[in-house]
């Protein structure tokens, strides 16, 4: 029963889940595509500096200058750490690579087992971290969704659980049962990608685009402003 289980859910239904994350996926981005055009277009100014934008969209997405600041610096580094993690682990890891070429004929590079084990290990303790200092600071509570709790305990589980598949040693459950758990609860993740917070992953680059392309003044508007506050001429 276990490895008729196992089978299904490394078959049809890993097939089922990446069908459903990649369409949701294209969906997602489509949307953010026709938005981002259609405020273009509702623009006064319809110049765009491309190279600001992307500039911006790199800082958002590396963090670095949160790093200058003491108070961000663990939440930035910890962050860092499990968006590295979360992408990279899944991907890359060689059991993953193996079921990608033998179920779905596609072929990718295997992370080395020590570094597949290194980074896993950090990711687990750096969602800890996240999952604590969300806990533990009032404000961050009260603007928390269900989801900011249950996504980071569902990712936990799966690498928890893969961790003990990939070192039977370290757990006292069975490894077959570990590796079904491990299965079920990557495919539940890859089922909510697309419905979830987790969609950032195709997103990441609008963060800054939308705001340049949206919120800009029509040409003249900036001397209106001023007459309308009686700074002709002066500096708003």
């Amino acid at each position: 029963m276990l490895d008729a289980s196992i089978d299904f859910a490394t078959g049809p239904l890993l097939r089922l889940s990446l069908l459903v994350m990649g369409l949701g996926l294209v969906r997602v981005l489509a949307l953010q595509v026709t938005e981002l055009v259609l405020a273009w277009r509702r623009a006064g100014d319809q110049f765009v500096p491309w190279r600001i934008v992307i500039r911006r969209n790199l800082a958002w997405t590396l963090p670095w200058r949160g790093l200058r600041r003491a108070d961000r610096i663990p939440y930035n580094l910890a962050s860092l750490v499990f968006h590295a993690g979360v992408l990279a682990v899944p991907v890359f890891f060689a059991g993953h690579t193996a079921i990608w070429s033998r179920r779905l004929g596609v072929w990718l590079p295997a992370l080395p087992a020590r570094a597949a084990d290194a980074l896993s290990l950090v990711t687990v303790a750096a969602i800890a971290w996240l999952v604590a200092s969300r806990a533990v600071r009032p404000a961050s509570r009260r603007l928390s969704e269900p989801q900011d709790w249950v996504l980071p305990v569902l990712i936990l589980v799966v690498f928890l659980a893969g961790l003990g598949v990939a070192h039977p040693a370290w757990s006292p459950v069975n490894a077959r049962a570990l590796y079904l758990a491990h299965l079920l609860a990557g495919e539940t993740l890859l089922v909510l990608v697309p419905f979830s917070k987790l969609q950032h992953i195709v997103l990441f680059w609008t963060s800054q685009s939308s705001t340049e392309l949206g919120w800009r003044f029509s040409p003249g508007a900036g001397e209106r402003v001023r007459i309308s506050l009686g700074k002709q001429g002066q500096g708003v």
